[in-house]
């Protein structure tokens, strides 16, 4: 059987639809970095000509880096709570059978499936249900609910790419299940971890719906941003601290893809092929 070729002339739709939608996904990210440079106070035409006086700014800017700081803090923490449990749901889902998995798959998927904002005020509702004023720990769960399912969703998917005979295997030699899963299958499923992690961490310093409901008196970035946008204050500076974070947020993921699809490659390159008798 050959290769599936994305070069050959048979693909060539599906690169173009490729290309529009990375277009179309990133044009607007690069509309604003150029606007970030634009030396007027307003965001619109005519072009006055190029400054970095907007970045200087937002580098002297308080409640900006603030915001930044605080998003920066709840991202990570997003990542490594949405990382542990994501991953323990995904591998007890896909390697384990056990009563109520069908309804822990269902669970852990809902998020994907409900809207944000009705989550936001939903999740609200139940803190202030339960005497929990928002804070920083309140916008790391909200952020953590709808994060974890990328992680499951990825960490599932690798698992279930696993040959059960390895496990069978280091069980045989003695191994506990709790070796299988430290020493077989966590090493096995490292490269949905990262992307998971990096994955869980963009969609938590991105969100807005879940900060603005769930926080307290430290905004995130996002919610800066907005409130920014709202009052007419401080847009260009927040516009080009946002530019500068997008950029790095996006060059890390970008990254991370390569870096792990190509140890993919490495990997599915070398697990031998079953011969047929």
């Amino acid at each position: 059987m050959s290769s599936f070729d994305f070069g050959s002339g048979r693909h060539t739709t599906l690169w173009t639809y490729f290309w529009v939608y990375i277009a179309v996904l990133y044009l607007p990210l690069a509309v604003l970095g150029i606007f970030s440079f634009h030396n007027s106070d307003h965001l619109g035409l005519p072009w006055q000509g190029f400054s970095t006086k907007w970045y200087e700014v937002a580098l002297h800017s308080s409640g900006l880096l603030d915001a930044l700081r605080t998003s920066l803090v709840v991202a990570t923490l997003t990542a490594v709570i949405s990382t542990v449990i994501g991953a323990a749901a995904g591998i007890a889902i896909v390697r384990f059978r056990f009563p109520g998995r069908g309804l822990l798959a269902a669970l852990g998927l809902a998020p994907l499936a409900v809207p944000y904002l009705g989550l936001a005020v939903a999740l609200l509702l139940t803190f202030v249900t339960l005497g929990i004023k928002p804070s920083l720990a309140t916008v790391v769960i909200g952020h953590s609910v709808i994060a974890i399912p990328y992680v499951l969703l990825l960490v599932a998917t690798r698992a279930a790419a696993l040959s059960e005979s390895i496990e069978e295997a280091a069980t045989d030699l003695g191994a506990t299940w709790l070796h299988v899963i430290l020493r077989v299958q966590l090493p096995a499923v490292r490269p949905a971890l990262i992307v998971g992690a990096v994955t869980a961490f963009q969609v938590s310093f991105d969100e807005l719906y879940l900060s603005y409901f769930l926080t307290g008196f430290q905004p995130t970035l996002p919610v800066y941003f907005f409130s920014s946008l709202r009052n007419g204050e401080l847009v260009p500076p927040a516009l080009a601290l946002t530019t500068a974070v997008s950029v790095v947020l996006v060059s890390i993921l970008v990254i991370t893809w390569v870096v792990v699809g190509r140890h993919l490659t490495k990997g599915l390159k070398t697990v031998p092929r079953k011969v047929s008798s």
